[in-house]
């Protein structure tokens, strides 16, 4: 175990270090001698898709649902293989266009709808929260745990918030022009790819060649225990095809229509042609990084651990065996997976947020003296203001749920983009009507179906009166809505989601005409093709 005081330490150190990297990528890149401009770097940065659910969350799913926590890797990786045609599609357009978040790539296929762009805007800020609240969940959690201690210290979590939010700021608002290159956080993010995945690989090669015999090993032990149906497949497994299908497809989703992928695959790329090398590095990286995840879970339970703790396994397998400084490793490991989705979502978000509402709201004063200077100090109080309410929401809801668990609510959020983007792409009838109709009602059913749901597990809203009634009854209940039931509350959420926002989309397309504006628009973007 570890003193606060060192933990804090080590953790302001860290962060220092990639500040001094970030800031000398930076220095080249504006001296024209770029680190960054390669498929190398652009494929590690795409990495900050694993986050503190890869490090830990993965090791608990697997503990308690055994195989299903593949389904999140498996879509990214079909994903990639569409990336030469439909990335490099998008990449094209959002240069064309000049294009810097998903709100305004959405908002400029339909006519520049200044409206569509602020719905989009809303959606991703609330659905992402719980996404974030994992992140500062798991840092606060581990952070507990490596200092021995048997309750969370308010003052440390505000204080390693604080840290990364001002971290965010630093990296996120250096240059007026958000169109520009972030040259320093791109290379940040890549170093932390490349901690992470040696600290999991360090902690899985421990696990699985020092403490047991080997893969062999493990998995003939776990077959001999209660646990042998966590590698059952179908029949007597923990998770049926309706929830690895539904999973698959949210994070094959996930991977293009989150915001920070968004913002690393397409705002920060500099050369199209990397997206050939990333289309298959990527899903090395992922294979990689969940090459021990098996390992370490049912290392784990076969140690005495409780499948309840398995998220913080990676931890303390080594913290039970003495090791405490592969402990602090792992711990530096978790910090880069969660820091590195804080600091690139949070940006994103603030993005987002000052192009599609601030700007549009105050955009009568943008001659006046200071203009670009007060945008870039809101743009920081943005940040700061997201990063702080994840940080409410892993207080306050985030004890309820498992890492796996808060993701998948943000990751059924951001699948509410997907209608617009892919007929957007491919069909050019679609109207703001109907992106507008569809994202709207989509959105409904999400609060509907797993927001709500969060907010009475958790207290917020009381299981009484009406909210009692309604989580009773046959037609309305948010997990079995109409009386569907049967699914989990992940494909039922993302069955009733698109259901409406796809419905929703084609109808109110093809019941109302586009402006002249709108069709130039879809014009352009259908018939765009890949550079």
């Amino acid at each position: 175990m570890f003193p606060r005081w060192f933990l804090l330490l080590v953790t302001g150190g860290y962060l220092s270090v990639l500040f001094l990297i970030a800031s000398y990528a930076e220095r080249r890149g504006r001296s024209g001698r770029s680190i960054v401009s390669n498929p190398y770097v652009y494929s590690l940065s795409l990495a900050v898709y694993c986050t503190s659910w890869t490090f830990y969350g993965s090791v608990g799913k697997a503990a308690v649902s055994g195989l299903s926590f593949l389904a999140i890797y498996i879509g990214p990786t079909l994903a990639a293989l569409l990336w030469p045609v439909v990335l490099r599609k998008i990449i094209g357009i959002a240069r064309q266009h000049r294009i810097t978040t998903i709100a305004d790539f959405i908002g400029s296929r339909y006519g520049n709808s200044i409206l569509l762009a602020a719905i989009v805007t809303v959606v991703a800020s609330v659905g992402i929260t719980p996404y974030l609240g994992l992140q500062i969940k798991a840092i606060i959690g581990t952070f507990t745990i490596l200092a021995g201690e048997s309750k969370g210290s308010l003052g440390a979590a505000w204080i390693i918030t604080l840290i990364i939010a001002l971290f965010a700021t630093i990296f996120g608002v250096r240059r007026q022009d958000i169109s520009e290159k972030h040259e320093g956080l791109v290379f940040a993010i890549a170093f932390e790819s490349i901690v992470k995945l040696a600290a999991f690989l360090t902690v899985g090669l421990y696990v699985t060649f020092s403490l047991f015999g080997g893969f062999g090993d493990i998995f003939q032990r776990i077959e001999a225990t209660e646990f042998r149906n966590l590698l059952a497949l179908g029949e007597g497994a923990p998770v049926g095809y309706a929830q690895w299908a539904s999973l698959t497809f949210l994070s094959m989703m996930a991977i293009i229509v989150l915001p920070r992928q968004f913002h690393m695959a397409v705002v920060e790329n500099y050369d199209p042609e990397h997206v050939r090398k990333a289309a298959w590095l990527f899903p090395l990286y992922l294979l990689l990084i969940n090459i021990f995840v098996l390992p370490v879970a049912f290392g784990g339970l076969l140690l005495g651990g409780s499948p309840s703790g398995a998220d913080t396994f990676v931890l303390t397998i080594p913290l039970g065996q003495g090791k405490n400084f592969l402990a602090l490793f792992v711990f530096i490991g978790g910090f880069s997976a969660a820091s590195g989705m804080i600091i690139v979502e949070s940006l994103a978000i603030s993005n987002m947020v000052i192009n599609n509402i601030v700007s549009p709201a105050i955009w009568r004063f943008n001659r006046m003296r200071g203009f670009s200077v007060i945008l870039s100090n809101v743009k920081r109080i943005i940040i700061m203001a997201f990063v702080f309410v994840g940080y409410l929401f892993a207080a306050t809801v985030g004890e309820y749920f498992t890492l796996v668990d808060m993701g998948l609510i943000s990751f059924v959020a951001v699948s509410i983009f997907v209608p617009s983007i892919i007929f957007g792409l491919y069909w050019k009838k679609g109207n703001r009507f109907g992106a507008v109709a569809g994202t709207v009602g989509g959105f409904v059913v999400w609060c509907y179906t797993l927001f709500l749901p969060a907010l009475v597990t958790s207290g917020i809203i009381e299981r009484e009166g009406v909210v009692g009634r309604i989580m009773q009854s046959e037609l309305l209940n948010p997990h079995a809505l109409l009386g569907v039931k049967g699914l989990d509350e992940w494909s039922h959420a993302l069955f009733w989601g698109l259901l409406v926002n796809v419905g929703l989309y084609v109808a109110f397309s093809l019941l109302t005409g586009q402006t002249e504006e709108e069709e130039s628009k879809a014009l352009s973007f259908v018939e765009s093709y890949e550079p």
